[in-house]
């Protein structure tokens, strides 16, 4: 059923999340445009239904470009990765001077990786918008912030989905450190569902940690994984339980939304994403 009042969307960034969050929205019977910088992923949008639009931001006249109309925008854009992260911050105050002109809702993903090395439970309270902070995920953010005020900011714990999860990198490691660190992870199905709920409250100038309540302990969690699929167990240095634990918990007091891949040990990754 089409979320009320919501008929068109624009996704900035196609990706694992952004492609889903198209497709789940098309099944609501919500018109979804999505943008790739590429002509062969715009190929594939279009065969899933999502109308695409090439926009580059990294191009000098991206700044120029007509984007629809649309009810909402969603931003789902990397930061990237080596020198590539440290441009973050000025692509995402590029595209939001392309939107500031635009009265629509406007919803940005962000990370937990913006509490950064905060050894104990973290609200959203706990790391603010900054222009000069040197942690680029603050950095863009404020960016946004600052031209478009009203934006909404979700802040994702780890991605995880059927598909996708990070024990299939950590099983038969030896010696991973801070084996007692808490585990701040979310399932994609859950990123889907909170960029819902705020788009249908027409949520506006709000931060949320999008994260799972469930917090067991890296060696809990990725032991116990590797066996159930029958991978190398892999090992665990001690130490780290002092380490930051995400709460999530804002999201649900404030717009009733509620976690549904909330136990991180029942949710199995399919045995087909490691062959």
């Amino acid at each position: 059923m089409k979320s009320a009042e919501l008929d068109s969307v624009l996704i900035i960034g196609c990706g694992w999340v952004g492609t889903k969050l198209a497709t789940t929205l098309i099944s609501q019977n919500i018109n979804v445009f999505g943008t790739t910088r590429s002509a062969e992923k715009a190929s594939s949008l279009r065969s899933l239904g999502i109308e695409p639009i090439i926009f580059d931001l990294e191009k000098e006249d991206a700044i120029q470009t007509d984007l629809p109309k649309v009810d909402a925008i969603v931003i789902s854009i990397s930061p990237g990765r080596g020198d590539q992260r440290s441009q973050y911050p000025k692509h995402i105050q590029k595209l939001s001077k392309l939107l500031a002109s635009t009265n629509q809702q406007v919803v940005m993903y962000s990370s937990t990786s913006a509490y950064k090395e905060k050894m104990r439970i973290v609200t959203e309270s706990d790391a603010l918008p900054d222009p000069e902070n040197e942690n680029v995920i603050l950095a863009a953010e404020s960016e946004l912030k600052t031209i478009i005020p009203d934006s909404v900011i979700l802040r994702l714990g780890g991605l995880f989905g059927s598909d996708r999860h990070p024990v299939k990198y950590l099983a038969g490691r030896d010696g991973i450190s801070s084996g007692d660190a808490p585990v701040n992870l979310v399932h994609r199905e859950d990123v889907i569902a909170a960029t819902i709920s705020v788009l249908s409250h027409k949520t506006q100038n709000e931060i949320f940690n999008v994260c799972s309540d469930h917090h067991p302990t890296k060696k809990e969690l990725y032991t116990n994984l590797s066996e159930k699929l029958g991978l190398e167990t892999p090992s665990f240095n001690s130490g780290g339980s002092d380490e930051k634990l995400v709460d999530g918990s804002r999201i649900k007091k404030e717009l009733g939304f509620e976690y549904k891949q909330n136990d991180l040990f029942s949710n199995t990754p399919d045995k087909s994403f490691f062959s």
